[in-house]
């Protein structure tokens, strides 16, 4: 009999709490030493890639790995989300991973729950914000290190902020492990100090459940959060957390003054991804976010891939994940508009810092009744290898969504998938419409295509 998935985690588990009190201790390390653990990493990374990945070998065989750091890849070409998706099966360094491997294990992990596929790796998807889907595995110990990046904060907020971290814990968030954000918490979160409350479910149910589990610290997405404040303001949320996690959206600080004056304690704020996870995060009581500087090699670059200097907004920000080798994301293109901060930094924590990211936002969709619909709902529905980009179009009824398709494909199943899924957080007879388009329109300015657009509605809930 295969071992359930608490069973199989076990391992993961139990190595990211023998580590993360001393883990912890790198927050404060000096840069440079940091930035030799990660160059010590990337220099691994493509020596794995040139072996393994018939795809890097091609772009990576000028590169000579023994003298490589991460202060400058310009020799290296940047890759997209379109070549990974175009390119994946020539990219993944395991010959036993294909993308119909990979997808349908997917499939199985949105249906039943977590998994690990061949007992060590885990696939997750992206196409949240940015619309544009992608699909990527993870080894076991690359997850292990963003684990334990992740969770080195709880004891220096334990230790220094006297915090009841990591304490108990309240997910409000992707409902399917095939979203990193819950993939991740399913590995690593104590079983018995956290809670899961998909964002899918109606208000007042995920209040329900809030207040039923009484949490320490809630983690959630900004949206939400900033929602639930109001329902703390009313008196029907009655739990009392002594933090507040946010991620996957925009902050804004309309959102942090809302959120903190209803609970009466600090939120951090994460800036992550499915393809490198946490990338960083703020101290309490500073906007600011530090990056996390031992996992990931950090580019911001102009619209044509040109290096900014701190102080300036990016047009997009060039990544490599430098711990995950069955995948190599090597200088990997993340459409986010990001500030590196030219200021002195105040500490503790010694990771450079950038400004708040205000490059991407999902808005709540918002229907008569006080039904409320997360964009989480549609980003299920809509991740499939078949679908390039999508833009999803709030109506008074439902949504209209179009897509650009990469094969023909038949689309009736997503519309009736999201059918289901407005159905499920409290929508009676939902409208939505699916169709193919050639092209999506991208901006004219910011050349992004606008993912998500609610219809106009007052900004004062």
């Amino acid at each position: 009999m295969s071992p359930t998935y608490e069973e199989a985690r076990q391992p993961h588990l139990q190595a990211m709490l023998s580590r993360v009190a001393a883990e912890s201790e790198k927050l404060a390390w000096p840069l440079e030493r940091l930035h030799r653990l990660r160059d010590e990493r990337l220099r691994e990374l493509i020596r794995h890639a040139k072996l393994n990945s018939p795809w890097h070998a091609k772009r990576l065989k000028h590169i000579d790995p023994d003298t490589l750091t991460g202060e400058d890849l310009s020799a290296i070409p940047p890759m997209t989300k379109a070549d990974v998706m175009d390119n994946w099966d020539e990219i993944v360094t395991d010959p036993r991973l294909n993308l119909e491997v990979a997808q349908a294990h997917l499939n199985k992990v949105s249906a039943e729950g977590p998994a690990y596929l061949f007992d060590e790796y885990h696939v997750v998807t992206t196409g949240g914000s940015s619309g544009l889907t992608g699909l990527f595995p993870w080894d076991w110990q690359g997850w292990l290190e963003v684990g334990v990046a992740a969770w080195r904060m709880h004891p220096w907020l334990a230790r220094d902020l006297k915090l009841p971290l990591p304490g108990r814990g309240a997910f409000v968030g992707a409902g399917h492990a095939s979203h990193a954000s819950d993939a991740i918490r399913a590995t690593f979160d104590p079983p018995k100090d956290s809670c899961k409350v998909p964002v899918t479910m109606p208000l007042a149910e995920i209040v329900a459940r809030l207040n039923e589990f009484d949490a320490d610290q809630i983690l959630a997405y900004p949206s939400i959060l900033h929602r639930l404040a109001y329902e703390k303001q009313a008196g029907r949320l009655t739990i009392s957390p002594r933090i507040m996690l946010v991620g996957a959206e925009p902050l804004y600080p309309h959102m942090r003054e809302t959120i903190e004056a209803a609970f009466g304690a600090p939120v951090i704020d994460f800036y992550g991804t499915s393809e490198t996870w946490m990338l960083a995060c703020s101290y309490p009581g500073d906007e600011a976010l530090h990056l996390v500087e031992d996992t990931v090699v950090y580019e911001p670059v102009d619209a044509h891939g040109a290096p900014v200097p701190p102080g300036e907004l990016s047009a997009k920000l060039l990544v490599t994940n430098v711990v995950n080798k069955v995948f190599p994301l090597i200088r990997y293109e993340i459409a986010d508009e990001v500030r590196f901060l030219d200021t002195p930094n105040p500490g503790p924590w010694t990771g450079r810092r950038i400004a708040p990211v205000r490059g991407r936002h999902d808005d709540l969709f918002e229907y008569p009744g006080g039904v409320l619909v997360h964009p989480y709902v549609f980003w299920t529905p809509l991740w499939d290898s078949h679908i390039a980009q999508y833009q999803v179009r709030q109506t008074p009824g439902g949504a209209d969504v179009i897509v650009e398709l990469r094969s023909a494909y038949d689309l009736d199943h997503v519309r009736d998938a999201l059918v289901a899924a407005l159905r499920e957080v409290g929508m009676a007879e939902p409208v939505v419409t699916v169709r193919a388009v050639d092209v999506i329109e991208r901006s004219r300015v910011s050349g992004k295509i606008r993912t998500f657009i609610p219809l106009p509605k007052s900004r004062t809930v």
